[in-house]
């Protein structure tokens, strides 16, 4: 990949096709988002902004020559292709990771906000989702779970649903920014151990923690599962800076990443403990050497 960023910068249409084409392939659609955060910071907003119109000229014409509906596809698109381009724009100018999250983590607090004002009863609309959805399941061969197991969900539903799009881009706004340090943008390593979310961000996660406590559910414990995903990335950082100032063998990231993929129970717990490291680093610091780590 060490040429990846620098190829993709003179390809303009390779770009283009690859925000288009994969936006709609489920997963995939990481990369689409991705490719526009590279765009964004190594080419600035204007070549961005023409790039995802035409891209999503193309996608639209696809999906109407495919017989659908482009609306949603259309909105989907280029709202997250709008808020890649704003966190690519921002590691661009300032050579940060740690600002392109925090806007990530607002932009998720403020969508759960309005979400909150225009669906007042959140609860019983994810509880229809859900036996929605484990009915569909259940015509199609899969039998998820019980569908009354799944009611618990409903009133941390709006935070799972938040906490899992701001995550996915954070993911694809680490993918772009290394791309782009590969073709000459600001060095990943360092701006990725240097991540902290500050006060603000932890003052809030204090408050709503403390409104969870006094009974301000479900809306405080959302917001807790909303920037518990910027705090875990901070308690990742917090790992890694310190393997590279100990010089810590390999083996230390398999036992931080493996539990990850080892079935909920045990990802739950592992994100937890990352969470709590990240709060406490950002509180405390937890970083703290003479050595230059640039």
């Amino acid at each position: 990949m060490a040429g990846w960023g620098s190829w993709l910068i003179e390809h303009r249409a390779t770009r283009v096709v690859l925000i288009a084409g994969l936006f709609p392939l489920g997963l995939l659609s990481l990369v689409s988002v991705a490719v526009v955060v590279f765009d964004a910071e190594s080419r600035g907003w204007q070549t961005t902004l023409a790039d995802c119109a035409v891209a999503l000229a193309i996608l639209t014409g696809v999906v109407l020559l495919a017989g659908g509906n482009p609306v949603p596809v259309a909105l989907s698109a280029g709202g997250s292709w709008l808020i890649a381009g704003v966190v690519g724009m921002l590691t661009g100018i300032y050579g940060s990771l740690t600002l392109p999250i925090q806007a990530l983590l607002l932009i998720a607090l403020l969508s759960m906000t309005l979400f909150y004002l225009l669906v007042p009863d959140s609860a019983a609309y994810w509880a229809e989702f859900l036996r929605e959805f484990s009915r569909q399941m259940g015509e199609l061969g899969f039998q998820v779970t019980d569908p009354e197991l799944l009611q618990p969900l409903a009133a941390v539903m709006t935070g799972m649903v938040a906490g899992s799009a701001t995550l996915t881009s954070v993911v694809a706004l680490f993918l772009g920014a290394w791309w782009g340090s590969r073709a000459g943008g600001p060095s990943f390593r360092p701006m990725f151990l240097q991540i902290r979310m500050g006060f603000v961000i932890g003052g809030v996660a204090v408050l709503a923690g403390l409104g969870a406590m006094l009974g301000a559910q479900p809306f405080s414990g959302n917001v807790l599962l909303v920037l518990a995903v910027g705090l875990a990335v901070q308690g990742l950082a917090v790992i890694h800076w310190h393997a590279v100032e100990r010089n810590w063998p390999r083996a230390v990231f398999l036992a931080v990443y493996l539990p990850l993929f080892l079935g909920p129970s045990v990802a739950l717990i592992t994100l937890f403990l990352l969470t709590a490291l990240g709060f406490m680093d950002n509180w405390y610091g937890l970083r703290r050497t003479g050595k230059s780590m640039v």
